[in-house]
């Protein structure tokens, strides 16, 4: 088990700073007492930090991801399932395909985001738009689950699993940070034995 305290800088050791292939832009993130943050950011695109941290390692169906994360206004924090990443010629980790389960303040977005090799081109589809109040500046635990052919979420108290047949069969796990100010205090990081559950099937 992996377990990231965002509160010191021991995390730069665990996780990769990584980025989407949508961006030129390289922000870091805000080191605070208890946590890491994104900041307004004038000179990208979408106004504040887009930044993402994967494990080196990869994993395959069964593994779990959980985040104690914050955010303000349209801040998304996300949990990131990522195929594969490339060093690019700035020296910054980029990757392109990937899923996305998005917390916001109106709910939780299940992406999937797909990348033309050729020439990096990203595009995206949603899978899910579930509909919840999300309290802005509450600490929230999402948890995310990769089951085979599925993906299974958990925040304040709410289940849902997504069929998702074209999951990759190893992959990064991480987060994304974006669109507003985003605060990230822990993770934790579990490879399982891959278990059906039966949760509500989306």
């Amino acid at each position: 088990m992996k377990q990231i305290d965002f509160g010191n800088e021991s995390w730069k050791q665990e996780l990769m700073q990584a980025y989407s292939f949508r961006f030129t832009e390289t922000p870091e993130f805000v080191q605070e007492a208890d946590h890491i943050t994104t900041s307004a950011n004038q000179e990208h695109r979408e106004g504040f930090d887009n930044i993402s941290l994967l494990s080196p390692e990869t994993y395959t169906a069964g593994a779990k991801a959980k985040l104690r994360c914050a955010f303000d206004g349209l801040g998304c924090p996300e949990i990131i399932i990522v195929e594969k990443t490339e060093k690019c010629e700035d020296g910054a980790v980029r990757y392109g395909a990937c899923f996305e389960v998005v917390l916001w303040k109106n709910g939780v977005n299940v992406w999937r985001h797909y990348m033309d090799e050729a020439d990096h081109r990203c595009y995206w589809h949603k899978r899910l738009g579930l509909t919840m109040p999300v309290a802005e500046k509450n600490i929230h635990e999402l948890e995310v689950e990769i089951i085979k052919n599925y993906i299974r979420f958990d925040v304040d108290g709410v289940s849902i699993k997504v069929r998702a047949e074209d999951l990759p069969e190893r992959f990064h796990l991480g987060i994304t940070a974006c669109e507003g100010i985003v605060r990230l205090y822990d993770m934790q990081i579990d490879q399982n034995e891959d278990e059906s559950t039966e949760d509500q099937v989306c």
